[in-house]
């Protein structure tokens, strides 16, 4: 097994060099092998810990159904596709620019991976820690597969726009990784995305450049003439219609990207379809297992990447004619922890009949979900999760099924929840759980008092209750793991009937800002006592 990293600038991490060759007109190397058709497939597991990783939740008709770091992974290796991914937009920092490499390749995006896998199984994940300067790594020898890992270490950032500050952008990293994936080495070249480390944030790395295209070219050969090409795509209930050129008149595959998480990656394909039109038209019906994602088209005239079309972005919407579809989630990003109930409501065709609802996989019961009708669903109190990052929401009828996600991300500032709901009165002894949800790292100083006046240390705390500290009770330290969140329990006893307590969660976050500990908002955490 082969590692290949990606490393901060020197200047960065201070004493580390590399020996490089000295410049020369062809600067890529090749680390032998290459990817066949069988290997194109491309996955994520989001166990990204960052809140940056995930805080693109804007939707974009060029990347149907992703957001955040899948989204940003699925941009990093188009940009190696043989040519422009349909219009080339979705990436701010070279609009209309994506896919850019001209060569005899084309990835086949398959979404959400359910484990990180093994070093074979194409897919992209966080690994916690660090090491030293290095950013990620990738697992090779290619021709099996490859696999993907970022260290935790770091801050990712999902895009779309440039990474900014002490961020790292995370697509651009993975376009390099993807790089090795494909066979390439590390460049003599300055400016070019396989160069050893990375300028600035890293954002640059997105674009690739001529010396990385001459590198893909030597490995894949430059786009064949003949290769199939699609130009538009266009798909009502499930029926999808590809135009293009250089379709076989027989016997064509087109590829689809798998619906919903899991899965072995291996696209999801109709076989034996004929072209119409001498070649440039191809209707086919979509399988139900058939997500949001890209269409590729496979030429039956043959088994190399000459053969495999480009990939074009397509909602199928593969409904049985009665089935659920799902249009629309509000709100479609949620913080790990809400200090009220937050409905979450499904918007869509189809939802007369549906007897299921999933989060992450998790049935709900019947009471917790209401469907209104045909078109609308609503969730009537987001549950915790056990991850951050992409959810996703299923809803299936004995007509079908159909998914939607939902983003999780850190708190910030901190969120502290307490059950019974707040605020409300309850006896002694009774117990109280109280829910702290912070930036991942972070310690949660879960604190009460009697007073709604401030305490204020100037550059360290300005928090609204405590009196000026001296009446601030500490209940409990929690420190934040990987989900966001963590909960203690306890009975609350000995006060006087009447007494009226505030609570708030203190944190204490890796970086600094107006104060050193950032606060709650005390209004949704009191409680009376009788």
């Amino acid at each position: 097994m082969r590692l290949t990293s990606f490393l901060l600038p020197v200047a960065a991490i201070g004493g580390a060099f590399w020996m490089l060759s000295a410049p020369r007109s062809v600067g890529y190397t090749l680390i032998g092998g290459s990817l066949s058709l069988s290997q194109r497939d491309v996955r994520v597991f989001d166990n990204f810990t960052d809140s940056t990783a995930n805080d693109n939740v804007t939707a974009d008709v060029n990347f149907p159904g992703y957001l955040g770091v899948e989204l940003s992974s699925w941009k990093s290796v188009l940009e190696w596709g043989s040519e422009l991914h349909g219009n080339g937009n979705g990436d701010p920092t070279q609009n209309g620019g994506l896919g850019s490499g001209g060569a005899n390749f084309d990835p086949s995006w398959q979404g959400n991976a359910t484990g990180v896998g093994g070093t074979n199984d194409n897919i992209m994940s966080e690994l916690s820690g660090s090491s030293g300067g290095t950013l990620a790594f990738c697992e090779t020898p290619i021709s099996d597969g490859w696999r993907i890992r970022f260290y935790s270490g770091w801050t990712w950032q999902d895009g779309p726009g440039a990474a900014t500050g002490s961020q790292i952008d995370h697509q651009g990293v993975a376009c390099h990784e993807y790089g090795h994936a494909l066979g390439l080495g590390h460049s003599a070249t300055g400016g070019a995305t396989m160069f050893p480390s990375i300028s600035g944030t890293g954002s640059g790395q997105r674009s690739i450049a001529t010396d990385d295209i001459s590198g893909v070219q030597a490995i894949y050969a430059v786009k064949s003439a003949t290769k199939p090409r699609i130009t538009s795509v266009t798909a009502s209930v499930g029926v999808v219609t590809i135009n293009g050129t250089n379709f076989a008149a027989t016997g064509n595959e087109v590829w689809f990207t798998q619906k919903a998480q899991g899965g072995s990656g291996t696209p999801i394909k109709v076989t034996g379809v004929a072209s119409t039109l001498s070649g440039t038209k191809i209707t086919v019906t979509a399988p139900s297992t058939a997500g949001k994602g890209d269409v590729l088209v496979k030429s039956s005239a043959g088994s190399t990447g000459a053969f495999l079309s480009n990939a074009w972005p397509v909602d199928p919407a593969t409904p049985a004619a009665s089935g659920p579809n799902i249009i629309s989630i509000t709100p479609s990003a949620l913080d790990a922890v809400l200090p009220d109930p937050q409905a979450v409501v499904l918007s869509g065709t189809g939802f007369t009949g549906v007897t299921s609802v999933t989060i992450g996989g998790t049935p709900l019961l019947g009471g917790d979900y209401t469907v209104s009708g045909d078109t609308t669903i609503t969730i009537n109190s987001w549950p915790l999760q056990n991850t951050l990052g992409d959810i996703v929401i299923g809803v299936s009828s004995g007509a079908g099924s159909d998914t939607g996600l939902v983003s999780v991300s850190e708190c910030h500032p901190p969120v502290l929840d307490m059950n019974p709901s707040t605020p409300f009165v309850f006896l002694n002894g009774s117990t109280v759980t109280f829910t702290a949800g912070s930036e991942v790292g972070d310690f949660c100083y879960i604190v009460a008092s009697t007073s709604f006046l401030p305490s204020t240390i100037p550059g360290l705390i300005d928090i609204e209750i405590g009196a000026g500290l001296s009446d601030l009770t500490v209940i409990k330290i929690l420190a934040i793991p990987a989900k966001g969140w963590a909960q203690y329990s306890a009975p609350v006893t000995g006060l006087p009937p009447g007494t009226i307590i505030y609570a708030e969660a203190l944190a204490f976050p890796d970086e600094t800002g107006t104060n050193l500990v950032e606060d709650s908002d005390p209004a949704q955490s009191v409680f009376v006592l009788f």
